[in-house]
């Protein structure tokens, strides 16, 4: 069995819009190992998320349209999946965080109500899960009452404090950072092989955050998951991951280990990241910060996509969208500084 859990290979997507056709993703590539903890960073905008829904297949379709590539999750191609057996896969082997836990969470049901019948669903092998109003039917009780038990325990396990007394509040009866643990909770409800965890901490103040990453990477442990976490913060991945994948307008522009990566980073784009996060030494005004703005994807620049804001532009940028470089070891970039070209 190969190491790499997931695999995405030349990965397009568009969406129609009235204005034209947006080419969101242009060939992504990216390869997720058994076990680690990878991060994708970039710019708002530049489709991480769009990589991120790619995977589940929650992607919209129309408008959104995926043109080619492969999504390989242990070597199966998900997107030549029949919808049935897609909805199966993704209750039984994928869990998903959103960012905002706010708007992720109906407010007219108890958390009870919706965490267990995210565990009858996800434990389910087939699509007769008994509905919330079935309760009378004996096999029916049985099942969510296992499905309530499991439901507490995943509360204790992403550190709700009694459990079994607030599994039956509301959500509006807890703050933003325990919605996040109740998500966190669904997620892990079908005891996933991937979870893809999509800006978990935006919606959350600094204090918050720092409590969630702890208990992502508690999991990660705990259940040896393999994360993809999705955040536009430098910092996040610094904390949390072992390895990084760079974006910028769809493309994926450089990968490393994490420490490699702030160490040494090749891409004219991600030393410009880095260069704009301020530290203790940074002085007033001292912050550099990257020229333009990301590219308009219904008209997107020929070539590097970057290569209208980039300070080494050459003639070739311009025209060739650049391939893989291999820098050392596990580090690659996409930039024509590295070809022969340069």
């Amino acid at each position: 069995m190969s190491d790499n859990l997931l695999d995405i290979q030349n990965l397009h997507l568009e969406f129609h819009t009235y204005d034209g056709v947006a080419k969101v993703l242009a060939g992504v590539d990216l390869t997720v190992r058994r076990g680690d903890v990878v991060g994708l960073v970039g710019e708002t905008g530049c489709g991480k998320s769009m990589t991120a829904l790619a995977v589940p297949r929650l992607i919209p379709m129309p408008p959104g349209k995926i043109t080619a590539g492969q999504v390989l999750f242990n070597g199966e191609d998900l997107l030549a999946k029949p919808d049935d057996a897609m909805e199966q896969f993704r209750a039984q082997h994928l869990g998903m965080i959103f960012q905002d836990p706010t708007t992720n969470l109906n407010p007219l049901f108890t958390i009870r109500e919706q965490l267990v019948d995210a565990v009858l669903y996800q434990r389910a092998n087939d699509q007769r899960v008994p509905g919330r109003w079935l309760g009378w039917l004996p096999s029916a009780k049985q099942m969510r009452k296992e499905a309530y038990d499991r439901a507490v325990e995943l509360m204790r396990l992403v550190g709700i404090p009694d459990g079994d007394k607030r599994i039956h509040e509301y959500p509006h009866q807890f703050s933003g950072g325990m919605r996040q643990r109740v998500l966190i909770a669904m997620a892990l409800a079908g005891e996933p092989d991937l979870l893809i965890a999509d800006e978990p901490t935006t919606a959350l103040d600094v204090t918050i955050q720092a409590q969630i990453l702890r208990l992502i990477k508690s999991l990660v442990k705990q259940f040896n998951l393999t994360v993809l976490l999705i955040t536009h913060n430098l910092g996040v991945v610094a904390k949390t991951c072992e390895t990084v994948a760079v974006m910028y307008a769809g493309r994926v522009i450089e990968k490393a280990p994490v420490r490699e990566l702030f160490k040494n980073p090749q891409h004219p784009y991600t030393q410009g990241l880095i260069n704009a996060v301020p530290t203790k030494y940074t002085q007033r005004g001292g912050l550099e910060g990257i020229p333009g703005l990301i590219p308009n994807l219904i008209d997107a620049p020929p070539g590097c996509r970057f290569h209208p804001r980039c300070p080494h532009v050459m003639d070739v940028c311009r025209e060739v969208v650049p391939g893989e470089f291999w820098i050392a070891g596990e580090h690659s970039v996409y930039c024509h500084l590295y070809g022969d070209e340069a």
